[in-house]
Order: structure tokens, then C-alpha cells, then sequence
């Protein structure tokens, strides 16, 4: 993910100033370069999550996920990496459930959090 730090902390909405992209097109993903992404999976697939900022010159990190892939532990992200290579990662556990789910995604920039909420959808 993409985030207009500036954009977002001005206006202060960041549905407007966040741009996602996954590797799945080929699968059916939808939404590539909006805020609501919908990402297609299959169960057990990994997926990962990374945030860079449009300049170099300001901050954004991915503090936490929330929403029902959580609280039904279908896919529990947890952060790796280095202090400046930070990313997050999951395995999707649907149990064999084929559906769609929409989670949140919290980021903090200069101290300010905000979220959004793409989606995905494991066939």
C-alpha cells in the first residue's frame, strides 16, 4: 500500500490518500490502486502487507488490523522485520469457507491514526 501522508493528515481522511495493489489480479482481485481492494485468495494462502509512504520524506506504519478475520481468527496478521523493512503477514484460515470478509487496517502517521477497510475474498 501507498499512502499520501500529506493528503491524508490535511484533509483528514485517508480513504482518499491510500492506494492499493496485490499480486493477485490473475485471480480476480478488484479495486487495484483504490483504498477498498478486494484481494482474491485461497484457503491457507499467505499474505502480506506492506505500507511506503508517496514521499520520502514522511512517516506511515501499519499499527494494527481489525475487523472479522480477526475476531474469527480466519486470518490473524502479525508484524515482521527490521525497524525499516517492516511488514505484516498471515496465512488465510477459512476452513475451507469460501467467502468474503472486510477487515480494517490501521495506520499512524506523525502520531495521528487512521483506518480503512479493503477486503478479501478467499475461492
Amino acid at each position: 500500500m501507498v499512502v499520501d501522508v500529506v493528503g491524508a493528515l490535511a484533509s483528514g481522511n485517508l480513504s482518499n490518500n491510500v492506494y492499493l495493489v496485490d499480486t493477485n489480479k490473475y485471480m480476480g482481485s478488484w479495486n487495484q490502486g483504490h483504498c477498498e481492494l478486494g484481494t482474491v485468495c485461497h484457503d491457507t494462502q499467505r499474505i502480506n502487507w506492506r505500507v511506503v509512504p508517496i514521499s520520502p520524506s514522511t512517516n506511515v506504519s501499519i499499527v494494527r488490523f481489525t475487523g472479522e478475520i480477526i475476531s474469527k481468527q480466519v486470518c490473524v496478521p502479525t508484524k515482521q522485520g527490521e525497524i525499516d523493512d517492516e511488514y505484516w503477514t498471515a496465512r488465510m484460515q477459512s476452513r475451507g469457507v469460501k467467502t468474503t470478509y472486510q477487515y480494517a487496517c490501521v495506520l499512524s502517521m506523525n502520531g495521528k491514526e487512521m483506518t480503512f477497510d479493503p477486503y478479501i475474498k478467499v475461492i
